[in-house]
């Protein structure tokens, strides 16, 4: 079994095997920062699960810090998903990761409706509230701002649905829904991308896909072409039907 220790001023973990810790060591040293800090082999043990998995810092912000949690795993999936997602628990409750998906998901969200605010563009700009006069656009921005997170959580938990529903079809669902709801709800990170402007809000797409790519196999631990086939049947589906309708339209002509 591993055990992963967390340096608490710096953020910095590592996981190392119980046996390689010496018997009645309570206090370690960080080797990036040169912190020394107490810590607790048994409460350590209880964070990792017989395949070694771990809690993602957001899950250990309690410890560590809220800030250190957010950036460490917003960094590790943005950049790091293989390796995120190869050592993340696929249990422990939907609340904490569904948490940190409107957290980011909102934060795309109002992002995206920021950066077309400022162009004049889009539907914000295009809403015209006269009895409010100059207040008119601000008001919808500020209405549709504070519904994004209600926004977030709702595609979060259809995509999770379907993905998991999909991937089931395929035989791949083999860790259950929780695994597949924690790939979609901290592949959210993404939205991270959303920040540049008019380009941003289409790396941040394709980038969350290829995450929830790589979090979906890695946690289910599927092959990749189980979950290519999981993630075309929707297309393929789209497809038909455009097909039989184009087929239809002709004979009827």
């Amino acid at each position: 079994m591993t055990v992963e220790i967390t340096c608490p001023k710096c953020g910095y973990s590592k996981q190392l095997a119980e046996e390689r810790i010496p018997q009645g060591v309570r206090r370690a040293k960080c080797p990036r920062c040169g912190e020394g800090f107490a810590f607790n082999p048994e409460l350590d043990r209880a964070r990792t699960n017989r395949r070694g998995r771990i809690l993602s810092p957001w899950e250990r912000r309690a410890e560590i810090g809220l800030s250190q949690g957010i950036l460490q795993t917003a960094k590790q999936v943005v950049f790091s998903p293989r390796l995120f997602f190869r050592t993340a628990r696929t249990e422990g409750g939907l609340r904490e990761p569904l948490a940190f998906g409107i957290l980011f998901g909102s934060i795309g969200l109002m992002v995206e409706l920021f950066w077309q605010f400022v162009a004049g563009e889009g539907s914000l700009s295009s809403i015209q509230l006269d009895f409010m006069g100059d207040y008119g656009t601000g008001l919808v921005f500020w209405a549709a701002t504070i519904l994004c997170p209600l926004a977030a959580a709702l595609m979060i938990c259809v995509t999770s649905l379907v993905f998991h529903l999909l991937l089931t079809v395929v035989g791949g669902g083999k860790k259950g829904f929780e695994a597949s709801f924690r790939a979609v709800c901290y592949s959210q990170a993404t939205q991270f991308w959303a920040l540049i402007p008019y380009v941003g809000g289409l790396v941040a797409t394709l980038w969350l896909v290829v995450v929830q790519l790589i979090g979906i196999r890695e946690l289910h631990e599927v092959s990749y072409a189980r979950v290519l086939i999981a993630f075309l049947i929707p297309a393929v589906l789209v497809l038909a039907a455009l097909m039989a309708a184009g087929i239809s339209f002709f004979l009827l002509d």
